[in-house]
């Protein structure tokens, strides 16, 4: 694999779909237990950014944004505003959406508006980040 292919927007896609599908088959375990099904949409959603990306189209950075939103808003109606229960509910979902805005902003061919969008993103996934953790350590 070369430098140039491993910041690429399509292997980036790939990745995601993959994380997307692990998150839908081990979720989908979790509703036979009494549990709420949320792993097994976000995997599904994942799938669907990802598929999104793959095929170039600038929805996928909003499909992965919207679903990153509806992880937050689940966790905080789940366990609160408490920093250390959100931290591995959303921890690792923002910095994959860190990765997006990244690979997108390193991307020659990526026009004006998607890497202005790129920024706000990953903007917001480093101030929910920061919350987190401030929430968790004061």
């Amino acid at each position: 694999m070369s430098y140039r292919r491993w910041r690429s927007p399509a292997e980036t896609a790939e990745w995601i779909i993959l994380v997307g599908a692990a998150f839908a088959v081990l979720g989908g375990w979790i509703p036979w237990m009494g549990h709420a099904p949320y792993y097994f949409v976000a995997g599904i959603a994942l799938i669907g950014a990802g598929i999104l990306m793959l095929w170039n189209r600038s929805a996928g950075l909003w499909w992965y944004f919207g679903m990153f939103v509806a992880a937050l808003i689940w966790s905080i109606f789940k366990v609160g505003l408490d920093g250390w229960s959100l931290l591995p509910r959303l921890f690792v979902l923002a910095l994959i959406g860190i990765g997006i805005s990244l690979v997108i902003l390193s991307s020659s061919a990526v026009g004006r508006p998607l890497r202005v969008a790129a920024i706000i993103t990953a903007v917001f996934y480093v101030v929910a980040i920061a919350s987190m953790l401030w929430s968790a350590i004061s």
